[in-house]
């Protein structure tokens, strides 16, 4: 499968630059105008790769750059005319993995946009972690229960994921809720417990009994997993 690229960008001419530049090196390509729209995009098309400008309409990619980062590992690359150094800077603390200056040859930028799916691609093979009857890969965004792909929503593959993440460690109702609705999301600590148990009844053998996913009354919740004796 063709790896998906969104292209972020104001410009027409440039636009048309860029898409012809992706198109031809046969990746399916993904189109925004605004910060909006390229939201809306990256949530519901999940692309590999997205081609940010800075200066939008409604607001900066820098914005949109902090909110994708927080909910995909999509590559970023940012295309813009700011070249100085500082906001090259506030370019990659915001989640960048490259930065190109207009105007840009295409080539060049091609060469970039390769590079960078190729070691993404590459880290995915080591990415996979198993956890009993559980199979989680991380790049791939996927969770396998006796080796049948489990069908998990978005949130709940961002909770599982994040809560693996820090495996027996206890986190906070709030950081929860920070990282899979963002801080300025509506979500409150019902809508967190909802989505607690329905991903407790995909993942868990006994759902009312969660041997994984344990709350931590007054704290939040926990993911809790020891390795046997006897495991390597």
């Amino acid at each position: 499968m063709n790896e998906k690229i969104l292209i972020v960008e104001d410009d027409i001419d440039i636009m048309e630059v860029l898409s012809l530049t992706v198109a031809k090196a046969n990746y399916t390509v993904l189109k925004a105008t605004s910060i909006a729209q390229g939201w809306h995009m990256a949530i519901t098309e999940q692309p590999d790769l997205i081609l940010l400008d800075v200066n939008l309409p409604d607001g900066t990619g820098f914005e949109l750059a902090k909110k994708v980062r927080d909910q995909s590992d999509a590559i970023i690359i940012f295309v813009t005319v700011n070249h100085f150094i500082d906001q090259k800077l506030e370019g990659f603390e915001v989640g960048a993995d490259d930065y190109i200056t207009k105007p840009f040859i295409p080539k060049e930028l091609l060469a970039r946009v390769q590079a960078n799916l190729k070691r993404k691609s590459l880290s995915r093979k080591s990415n996979i972690i198993h956890i009993d009857n559980l199979s989680i890969h991380f790049d791939e965004k996927n969770v396998y229960k006796d080796g049948k792909l489990l069908n998990l929503f978005t949130k709940e593959k961002l909770l599982l994921f994040f809560l693996i993440e820090h495996v027996n460690q206890v986190v906070t109702i709030e950081q929860l809720i920070n990282h899979v609705w963002g801080y300025d999301g509506v979500a409150d600590s019902k809508t967190l417990s909802v989505h607690i148990s329905t991903l407790r009844r995909k993942i868990e053998n006994t759902p009312a009994k969660p041997k994984y996913i344990q709350t931590v009354r007054g704290f939040g919740y926990q993911f809790v997993y020891q390795k046997e004796s006897d495991e390597p």
